[in-house]
């Protein structure tokens, strides 16, 4: 039959639902379930209802809702007449049956046009599983938000990756008829009769969670103020801030809500990482500053967040303030019993209690919380907590450098033990949050971040260009952003910060709405000599700002009342012309950068330029260093040593660069580049500093060619990369003892091998790789009594070897020679004997690994690094991701990984092999739908990707790439940018070859 629709008034405008039993059925028959009639056709049968649609014309979006479990147990179409506008199949669901409502689904068919009268056919065709379909909702086509920001630039990356940014952003926001929307298993929501609608917001959290996160949001409110979408980071932040005084939250925010607001059923409590509240307090104090918008600071809600975020949580987190002697203050937050992390890096090597990036963000949030007083008219209050802020500052300065490691500390222990080795989020989001003394040590730390940068997750990635941005490094902000706006992950975080990171990074946008002001500073590089972006909101006004190269900007006032710019530049300069006319600027200092400036009031409808005129101060470059040499060529590392460049007023470091990437510092003449790949071709060159910044040309260009790894050749384990390092006092260290010396046994000095106390664990993933594991042991000759300690080898849980006696400090040290062929994981043990750890200082000397020189290894047989990532399902051995033979174009294939996009697998190599090899492809089990793209990352590279997309009629691919000296190999399968349905991917035969 014909139905003659009508707008259901619970409905917007032009909106209407059709139960799928109203319509004309041909092979279909209606059957209820828990009050919910259904549609049912037959098995394996085709099976059709249609109806007429009666309304006006215009653009439509469709949604399908039907029940379905099996992945492509039905192939569901729609038709416009004898047009097919959309077809997709049912997807896994994690349901037991029909009854169950995990099993329900839906498909927006987004903006189809419709014209009264027309015919509306949905045709289901069976597979096997029976097709059950609920409704058709026809609503009017609203789409995503378009926004009004937009960039030109002569760089094609640039231009490309911002349009992408924005438009997948925009994608991401909850509007009505999103397609991404409405896959989310409905059992959980089913259940809150008081989350009903879809609330205001976007995504922040795996596209394949319609939920948004509070450190996501967080992160992604400054490019979504930028697009337009004040008014979803409002709800979105106000609603983490009102979960804080729930029933035992104890001040914390719910790490996620659902799109319909209420707690997310996945991570909605279980994650309490430290930083998180302080987070989110300052970014919406920023979110202020964008808008000028009162609530920020009025809002009942944020207000009491603010105030019992500076108060009780602080308190609870046993921060104490003496503003009358505050040496007695405890001025650091702790990580409490039940809470999940010290810091925003998920997987830390130690226990931490305290962390530094949580330390930023309190500190952060501490200086929002003084400017937040202020404007409520709290003079008082805000000196004082802008005092306190000043102290988190210095005691950090005072009591988290490492004078052995010539470094900060990102994290400390319950005892007080801090941790000076690369931390991930603990040690970058240090330096984005301000830590640090804005000079030498801050400079210095920054090369260590760049040179321990690359084996970071997609997620910690997108903080990097707005950090290298912020301490005027360009050149770095540049190259990580390129990453960004290219590789174009799916994850909504990337997308956001395609665009912020040129608005706060690139472009230096400094915004002060509330003073009706914006400062700016351009940070361009060679290959960027210009950008404009247009239709930016600092509250009222909507500008336009070019700047050309590092020496001129021009800000344009379209609209919103005159406004004070403060246009900036770099360095100590004599003058800035304005419109053409000399100024004598002033100076301050941004994040331990120089920058000059000059501030204009800028009218409605004007255009102002401004420009550098001649540097002042020392602008001298110090010589450039010469006789750059290498020596100590390894298998993963080379030495480097050259002649002291000269300077006008001093020389205070060296910058050691792989090419054109600053790979290391030293503030002396000698450098040793570690985690290089074997059998590889490195050129380095120096480059001198000084205190004024400027950086001299540079050195001769030195080539070294690192030696061979595995395949019967040595691999020292302190060149390598330990899977996980436990001690109960001090840190296990690479080439030196616990104590930082040289190891020492029986008065023989080793350069290689690892430095621990009992009782230490230290693991490392060989899978296979090698033949034999050689050192030698004993207690280092830095302790001269005391010391009762016993060693241990052990492989895949079973002991191959331990010391037939305790040693002693009097011990002559002992030899190890022990077989490892096969052993997938080596733990290296050294226990206290019995009668404690005093002075328990142990060397594992010149501890080195053979390699096997075997036959291939199947990952299929492996253990892979942590836990894969993945969009759907399990990633299984051996199988498809359904649990099928993996077969690829008809070929089947006992060995090998099935996944799913979007998925990441990692495994720890160590050096141990030469090649990688599989086919890869789209397993059979998948008849249509899915896209895929498979990419080989080593260390932080990618060695290989898949030539053009892959769908279920490609041909599969083959891999056959070098990973010689590799030490972490992660192999990935992306959506191609179109979502994740339906895509089963295989790495058939995957293996490594010796």
């Amino acid at each position: 039959m014909a139905l003659t629709l009508v707008a259901t008034p619970a409905e917007a405008a032009r909106s209407y639902v059709i139960e799928a039993e109203s319509m004309s059925l041909s092979n279909f028959t209606t059957a209820t379930v828990d009050q919910v009639t259904y549609a049912q056709g037959v098995s394996r049968q085709t099976s059709t209802a249609t109806t007429n649609f009666s309304g006006s014309a215009g653009f439509y979006d469709l949604i399908t809702r039907y029940n379905g479990k099996v992945a492509n147990g039905v192939t569901y179409s729609i038709s416009i007449g004898s047009t097919v506008v959309d077809s997709w199949q049912t997807s896994q669901r994690s349901g037991t049956d029909y009854t169950d409502p995990r099993n329900i689904d839906t498909h927006t068919s987004p903006k189809v046009a419709l014209a009264d009268g027309d015919v509306i056919k949905l045709t289901a065709v069976s597979a096997g599983e029976t097709p059950r379909v609920d409704k058709l909702t026809i609503q009017e086509y609203v789409g995503p938000p378009t926004g009004e920001l937009t960039l030109d630039s002569p760089n094609a990356i640039l231009n490309d990756g911002f349009t992408w940014g924005k438009n997948r952003a925009l994608g991401m926001v909850f509007y009505p008829g999103n397609p991404m929307m409405g896959h989310e298993q409905e059992w959980w929501r089913l259940t809150d009769s008081t989350h009903t609608s879809v609330v205001p917001g976007y995504w922040g959290s795996y596209v394949s969670r319609e939920a948004f996160y509070n450190r996501d949001i967080s992160h992604q409110s400054d490019g979504a103020h930028a697009l337009g979408l004040d008014a979803e980071t409002f709800n979105m932040m106000r609603t983490f801030a009102d979960d804080a005084d729930d029933p035992g939250q104890n001040g914390w925010p719910l790490w996620a809500h659902s799109s319909y607001g209420a707690m997310y059923y996945v991570d909605g409590t279980g994650f309490r990482e430290l930083p998180s509240p302080f987070n989110v307090m300052a970014k919406a104090y920023k979110q202020y500053l964008w808008t000028g918008d009162s609530k920020w600071i009025n809002d009942p809600v944020l207000s009491g967040y603010y105030d019992s975020t500076m108060g009780s949580f602080l308190t609870d987190h046993e921060v104490t303030w003496n503003d009358s002697n505050p040496s007695d203050e405890q001025p650091v937050a702790q990580m409490q019993p039940g809470e999940y992390t010290a810091t925003f890096f998920e997987f830390p090597n130690e226990n931490l209690t305290s962390a530094a990036d949580a330390l930023g963000y309190q500190y952060q949030s501490m200086l929002a919380y003084a400017a937040i007083l202020k404007t409520r008219g709290d003079t008082a209050g805000s000196t004082r907590w802008t005092a306190r802020a000043q102290r988190v500052r210095d005691h950090f300065e005072a009591h988290w450098w490492d004078p052995a490691s010539n470094r900060y500390i990102r994290g400390k222990d319950a005892n007080g033990t801090g941790y000076s080795s690369w931390g991930h989020e603990a040690s970058f989001l240090m330096m984005l949050t301000g830590l640090g003394d804005h000079g030498p040590r801050t400079s210095d730390y920054l090369d260590f971040i760049a040179a321990n940068d690359d084996d970071l997750n997609v997620e910690a990635t997108s903080y990097l260009p707005e950090m290298y941005y912020q301490y005027n490094r360009p050149a770095e902000g540049w190259s990580w952003l390129k990453k960004l706006m290219t590789g174009r992950n799916a994850y909504p975080e990337i997308s956001f910060l395609a665009v912020s990171s040129v608005i706060d990074g690139m472009m230096g946008v400094q915004p002060d709405a509330p003073a009706k002001k914006v400062s700016t500073v351009p940070r361009l590089t060679s290959e960027v000599p210009w950008v404009e972006i247009d239709h930016l909101k600092v509250g009222a006004n909507d500008l336009k700002l070019r700047h050309t190269g590092t020496t001129s900007s021009t800000l344009t006032n379209h609209s919103g009342g005159t406004l004070d710019w403060e246009a900036q530049f770099y360095g100590t300069l004599s003058t800035i012309s304005v419109n053409g006319t000399p100024r004598t600027p002033q100076t301050r200092s941004l994040y331990g950068r120089t920058v000059s400036y000059v501030t204009v009031p800028v009218a409605a409808g004007a255009s102002v330029t401004a420009a550098a005129g001649a540097p002042g101060g020392d602008t001298t470059a110090p010589t450039a260093p010469t006789g750059l040499v290498a020596s100590g060529v390894t298998s993963n590392s080379v030495n480097l040593s050259w002649t002291a460049s000269d300077d006008n007023v001093g020389v205070t470091g060296y910058g050691v660069y792989l090419g054109s990437t600053l790979v290391g510092s030293s503030t002396g003449t000698s450098y040793t580049a570690t985690g290089l790949s074997a059998s590889t071709s490195y050129t380095f060159t120096v480059k001198a500093k000084d205190a004024a910044g400027n950086l001299s040309g540079a050195s001769n260009a030195v080539t070294a060619t690192t030696s061979i790894s595995g395949n019967g050749q040595t691999a020292e384990l302190s060149d390598l990369t330990w899977a996980g390092a436990t001690s109960d006092f001090g840190t296990v260290r690479k080439d030196r003892s616990v104590d930082g010396h040289p190891i020492t046994l029986n008065g023989t000095v080793y350069a290689k091998g690892l430095g621990t106390h009992a009782n230490s664990t230290i693991t490392y993933t060989l899978n296979g790789g090698y033949s034999r594991f050689q050192s030698h042991v004993g207690v280092d000759d830095e302790i001269s009594a005391g010391a009762t300690v016993k060693f241990e080898v052990w492989g895949d849980g079973v002991k191959l070897w331990e010391s037939p006696s305790a040693l002693t400090a009097t011990s002559a040290a002992q030899s190890i020679d022990v077989g490892v062929a096969g052993v997938k994981s080596l733990v290296l043990k050294v226990t206290d004997a019995g009668d404690g750890i005093n002075s328990d200082h142990a060397d594992w000397a010149d501890a080195k690994l053979i390699g096997s020189g075997g036959g291939a290894v199947s990952l299929g047989d492996s253990d892979w690094t942590g836990t894969p990532t993945i969009g759907w399902g399990t990633v299984h051995k051996n199988q498809s991701v359904d649990g099928h033979p993996i077969t690829l174009n008809g070929t089947v294939y006992a060995k090998g990984l099935g996944t799913h996009a979007n998925s990441t697998i990692t495994y720890t190599l160590n050096g141990g092999y030469s090649r990688f090899q599989s086919h890869v492809g789209v397993d059979d089990e998948v008849g249509a739908n899915a896209t895929i793209a498979f990419e080989v990352w080593g260390d932080g590279v990618k060695l290989w990707a898949s030539p053009s997309v892959m769908t279920p009629s490609s041909a599969a691919a083959s891999v056959d790439v070098s990973v010689a000296g590799v030490s972490s190999l992660v192999l990935k399968v992306t959506d191609a940018g179109d979502g994740i349905n339906s895509d089963h991917a295989d790495w058939a035969d995957a293996k490594l070859v010796p």
